[in-house]
C-alpha cells in the first residue's frame, strides 16, 4: 500500500470517528435532557464517548509525531499543522 493510500485512509478514519464522537455527545445530551435515559445508559455512553474522544486524540498525536519527524527530512520549509490546531478545531464541531 501507498503511503499516500494509508494517509487518505487515516484522514477517513479520523473523519468517521469524529463524526461517531459527536452523534454519541448529541444522543447523550438528548437522553440526558429529554431523560428519556436511566442513570446506566447515560454512564455506558459517556465511556463509550470519552473512549472515542481519547482515540481521537491519541490518532492526532501519532500524526503530530510524523510529521514531526517528517519535517526533519523535509528540507522544503513549509509549515505543518499542529496538534494544538488539531485540537481546536475537533473541539469546534
Amino acid at each position: 500500500m501507498k503511503v499516500s493510500d494509508n494517509d487518505s485512509e487515516r484522514k477517513e478514519a479520523l473523519a468517521d470517528l469524529r463524526r461517531l464522537t459527536s452523534i454519541i455527545l448529541d444522543n447523550l445530551q438528548e437522553g440526558s435532557q429529554n431523560r428519556l435515559m436511566d442513570p446506566k445508559e447515560m454512564r455506558l455512553l459517556g465511556g463509550t464517548a470519552i473512549r472515542s474522544i481519547r482515540l481521537y486524540l491519541k490518532t492526532l498525536d501519532e500524526d503530530h509525531t510524523r510529521r514531526t519527524s517528517g519535517d526533519q527530512n523535509d528540507s522544503s520549509g513549509k509549515t505543518k499543522r499542529t496538534i494544538e490546531e488539531d485540537q481546536t478545531h475537533a473541539g469546534k464541531e
